[in-house]
């Protein structure tokens, strides 16, 4: 199953600031919401993405050669080819070829439910999570926002 990393390329960055409204349809809207529209846009221009951190899913892999399994927790992913894959949470196991275990010990933090795992949350071994089947779902860090108190701790 294909990878990916939390890297940004111009081209994704383009893409979190592209509106997904055509000129059609923004002339179609009433003012108030073409006015929260605009001012979204001009939020996103001021405040840059720095970064963006995939989101894990079960299928993951780590640094050490581990992969990641997730049970079903209500939250899942669709990939390119269709299948859905269940979203990782802090306290998910992560299982190595030797037969040892680890546990997702970080994520993205303050949440008001479970806290999802992320490409770069860390094991309770000191293991990492590298990559996710998943490229499309991401936790976007923009220019002076600030994060959850213990994102990733």
């Amino acid at each position: 199953m294909k990878q990916y990393a939390n890297e940004l390329t111009a081209e994704m960055l383009a893409a979190f600031d592209q509106s997904p409204f055509t000129d059609e349809q923004l002339a179609e809207m009433n003012e108030e919401a073409r006015n929260l529209i605009a001012e979204r846009n001009a939020y996103s221009l001021a405040h840059p993405i720095t970064a963006a951190y995939l989101i894990a899913t079960e299928g993951s892999l780590t640094r050490d050669g581990g992969t990641v399994f997730s049970e079903y927790n209500g939250q899942q992913i669709e990939i390119e080819d269709g299948t859905r894959l269940n979203v990782s949470l802090v306290g998910d196991e992560v299982r190595y070829p030797d037969g040892t275990t680890a546990k997702i010990s970080t994520g993205i933090g303050d949440t008001s439910g479970d806290s999802a795992a992320l490409v770069g949350s860390l094991l309770d071994n000191g293991d990492e999570i590298i990559s996710s089947p998943q490229g499309s779902v991401r936790r976007a860090v923009r220019d002076g926002e600030s994060l959850p108190e213990n994102f990733l701790k």
